[in-house]
């Protein structure tokens, strides 16, 4: 799998900062009639200690407002795309159950998904379910998805899509998109409102149900950095862009330097855009200077020699060009599938900030899955799609198990045992726990659409 967002259709368009108030988390209504009794016991049995987290949760510092970063994602390829397989499908579950459709461009997905539907089928065997899953790859998907939305029929139950491509599919179409605010109820008070403010419509609803954080941090090759005198404390100590750079300046000075770079920057990356809003998100009077204030930092970079122009962030890291970078959580995947010979050598933190104490992250990558309207059983489908992707004795037992994705439920991120468990491979291939860097920035992720 590759980490190297590309864009196919149209280019990234200009910078614009333009803020929407909303409320973060999800509502949690009635349920409606007919839908699963297994769900509906979850959403009955909720905790008032639940529902005043959710309420807490929607008032966070830096996760009150979403913010868009104006970036068009239209045929924007996932992190992933290249981990996608060609078209396959497979049926599996109760062929005397309610029949879905499941689209998805990931491979690992349909094991996870099928596991799940086993579980769902045991646990609430009135409502049992049989569901097609078809795996194709992405632009496929994308392109079949986009045609059935503008038709408004054919268009499978469920599916897969990227964190990217989610404002292309929900814009104007929230009437098109199945609202999962009730089916993701007994859930949301665990979720982070930052990922779940980014899959919200026009109208406030939610409409996609996240697999993974995906939040910006930084890396850095501590292996390479101690060779040239640079601690792990003085990484630690590492603030603001200002303290990154002068780190960045101590390297390429050093002897062990060898021509080396220090950090590289994709000039057409979506991050820098979108963390430029969201460390300015907590300043209105400023924010529309946050573009400005990115170009100048990235041009500084450039000037003072530290930075080099990338196509191609995981090539630069397997020649050792660079040793440190700015990416998603969900890269730590390509360290372990495609640059396994560094196990042991990279460090995670936070990314650093223009000034103390403003956000310093934004959720990039995910596999967002969404409901399709048309469906005869939306409301069915709903529920078995959060159950599946949410409940968190399946986050625990499936989606981190078999997928290691960097979780969004924060109360996961408190649990030592199951943050720093030892037959996970990101937990061991860094020198810092991934849920612990989301643990301590937990309240510094801002909400800001691509």
């Amino acid at each position: 799998m590759r980490s190297d967002r590309r864009y196919l259709r149209i280019p990234t368009l200009i910078l614009t900062l333009t803020a929407m108030l909303t409320v973060g988390g999800c509502s949690s209504p009635t349920s409606p009639v007919g839908r699963s009794k297994f769900a509906d016991s979850l959403r009955s049995a909720k905790p008032a200690a639940a529902v005043k987290a959710e309420n807490t949760n929607n008032a966070d510092n830096g996760n009150s407002q979403t913010l868009s970063a104006g970036l068009s994602a239209k045929g924007k390829l996932p992190a992933d795309v290249e981990g996608s397989v060609s078209s396959d499908s497979i049926t599996d579950g109760d062929s005397k159950g309610t029949h879905l459709e499941l689209w998805t461009y990931k491979a690992e997905h349909v094991d996870c998904y099928r596991k799940l539907l086993k579980q769902w089928n045991d646990e609430d065997p009135d409502y049992t379910l049989e569901i097609t899953f078809s795996t194709m790859p992405y632009e496929e998907l994308h392109d079949k998805l986009m045609a059935s939305i503008q038709k408004g029929e054919d268009g499978p139950d469920i599916c897969d899509i990227d964190a990217f491509s989610f404002g292309e599919v929900s814009e104007g179409l929230d009437s098109s998109l199945y609202p999962l605010d009730v089916a993701m109820a007994p859930y949301v008070a665990e979720l982070h409102p930052a990922r779940v403010g980014v899959y919200k419509g026009s109208d406030n609803k939610c409409y996609g149900a996240p697999f993974r954080m995906g939040a910006a941090v930084e890396y850095w090759n501590m292996e390479a950095l101690e060779q040239a005198g640079i601690t792990q404390k003085e990484v630690d100590a590492v603030t603001t862009w200002d303290d990154y750079i002068a780190i960045g300046e101590k390297f390429i000075k050093s002897s062990e330097a060898g021509g080396r770079s220090f950090t590289a920057i994709d000039q057409d990356e979506a991050l820098w855009s979108m963390l430029a809003v969201a460390e300015f998100s907590e300043e209105t009077e400023n924010t529309s200077n946050a573009a400005s204030e990115m170009a100048a930092l990235r041009q500084r970079m450039f000037d003072t020699q530290i930075a080099k122009s990338s196509d191609n962030i995981t090539d630069d890291i397997i020649s050792g060009d660079i040793v440190s970078f700015t990416e998603s959580l969900a890269f730590t995947d390509t360290f372990i599938s495609d640059i396994h010979d560094q196990y042991g050598k990279w460090y995670i933190t936070k990314c650093p900030v223009f000034k103390e104490g403003q956000p310093c992250s934004v959720c990039l990558d995910d596999s967002v899955s969404i409901v399709m309207a048309s469906g005869k059983a939306a409301p069915l489908a709903a529920d078995f799609l959060c159950y599946a992707k949410l409940y968190e004795d399946n986050v625990r037992s499936v989606i981190r198990n078999d997928l290691s994705y960097d979780v969004c439920n924060r109360i996961l991120w408190e649990d030592q045992e199951f943050a720093h468990d030892v037959t996970i491979e990101s937990n061991t291939f860094f020198r810092s726990y991934p849920l612990d860097v989301l643990k301590e920035i937990d309240e510094r992720i801002a909400t800001v659409k691509p």
